[in-house]
């Protein structure tokens, strides 16, 4: 989907070089900025070259790294390659810019750049002068009231500023309708609900693969690894619950109720799985310690919420949760393991390898599926990867049933 050019200036003026500038030429800019779109694992230059463009995110991520180390990781509204236009001599960068998921970029070239910011001197200073002649008309008692009104304008920016940073922080803690109760009444209920799908991951390897890391490479890595599944599990309607070490927890059909979930919960960790095993290939192919995934999966009734008066956490509480849990720890690598319950609720969908009852702790012998893909009839070319026309169609069927 293409960007308007309204999001386009949007997006510009909250870059850090372009806060200064005035809207109508941001509206240039804009229109001079071409779109460039990533997958996943694709780089937009690498180590060594030395780029002709600046980028500006849309959507997505990116990250920029030198091979295993990552020195950041950037989202939407932030910039990189900025250096090649404001310093065109300084030569070549060493690090890489590789998406983290599939990322969406505005591009500026560096000639496009430099016609138009010397278009725009002379325009600059005729509205200097212009300026310069209105302040020498004012008396003492105008300068002032424009100062103490500029003031008042600041500070409203700042307090405008400041909410928008707390609803936004708000906002990545917990689900909107938990925020806006809270903000309202100053708790949250814990809810019941009926049909509520759970994920557990673990990282096999992340042991060995931290013992051979400083923490701060740690926490990096983990950092890019944990914001990929962040963006699946916003794309297929999910809730990230938390992250425990390693660990990685979501659950879908809250706080909203749907009957898809389990669906969009397996789409989910399908795509999971797809993403480490390409992390897997490129970690051997530089010769360090690979990182391989558990991936378990139950459906059922449970109760959400927030509980208690002090740092806020929405968390899910039930039998459901426990063998989900169950499910992962008694999956297997590179396997997304789910309960009869999810397979009784996604079997028209997926194609799946049962695995008979298996052990698992505390709960005995529990019916076990491997979820293998789509049914070829229902994913693109057949591939049992992504959902063609006809799986979306049964899904809309679904959520209206």
């Amino acid at each position: 989907m293409s960007v308007e050019l309204q999001e386009r200036v949007e997006i510009l003026s909250k870059v850090s070089i372009f806060e200064q500038t005035a809207r109508e030429v941001l509206v240039e800019v804009a229109n001079a900025m071409t779109e460039v779109t990533l997958n996943p694992e694709e780089q937009i230059f690498k180590k060594g070259e030395k780029g002709q463009e600046m980028y500006v995110i849309v959507e997505g991520a990116v990250r920029i790294h030198d091979g295993s180390y990552v020195f950041a990781v950037l989202r939407q509204g932030q910039v990189f390659g900025e250096y090649t236009l404001l310093e065109p001599d300084s030569g070549a960068r060493s690090a890489s810019a590789t998406s983290i998921v599939k990322t969406r970029l505005l591009a500026l070239g560096q000639e496009k750049f430099y016609k138009l910011m010397s278009d725009k001197i002379d325009v600059m200073k005729g509205i200097l002068a212009v300026l310069i002649k209105r302040a020498r008309r004012q008396n003492f008692f105008e300068e002032k009231m424009n100062e103490q009104a500029k003031e008042l304008e600041r500070q409203r920016d700042l307090i405008t500023q400041e909410k928008e940073k707390s609803e936004k922080l708000l906002l990545n803690i917990l689900p909107a309708d938990v925020a806006e109760e809270l903000k309202t009444y100053g708790k949250a209920e814990v809810r019941a609900y009926d049909l509520v799908s759970v994920l557990f991951t673990d990282v096999k390897g992340f042991t060995n693969s931290a013992a051979n890391l400083t923490p701060q490479e740690v926490v990096q890595n983990l950092e890019a690894f944990f914001t990929a599944f962040d963006e699946i599990v916003s794309r297929n309607h999910l809730e990230k619950i938390k992250t425990i070490g390693d660990a990685y927890m979501c659950a879908g059909g809250i706080p909203n109720p749907n009957k898809t979930n389990p669906v969009e919960m397996v789409l989910a960790a399908l795509e999971m799985q797809r993403y480490t095993i390409r992390l897997r290939e490129e970690a051997i192919a530089n010769g360090l310690p690979p990182w391989e995934l558990r991936i378990g999966i139950n459906s059922g009734p449970l109760i959400a919420g927030v509980i208690g008066k002090n740092k806020f956490a929405y968390d899910i509480w039930g039998d459901t949760v426990n063998l989900a849990s169950r499910m992962e720890s008694s999956g297997e690598i590179n396997h997304v393991n789910i309960s009869g319950a999810t397979y009784e609720l996604v079997k028209d969908f997926f194609d799946c390898e049962y695995r008979g009852k298996v052990n698992a702790k505390g709960k005995g012998d529990v019916d076990m599926f491997f979820v293998i893909g789509i049914k070829p009839e229902l994913s693109e070319n057949g591939e049992g990867m992504e959902p063609n026309f006809e799986f979306k169609d049964m899904l809309r069927m679904l959520s209206k049933a």
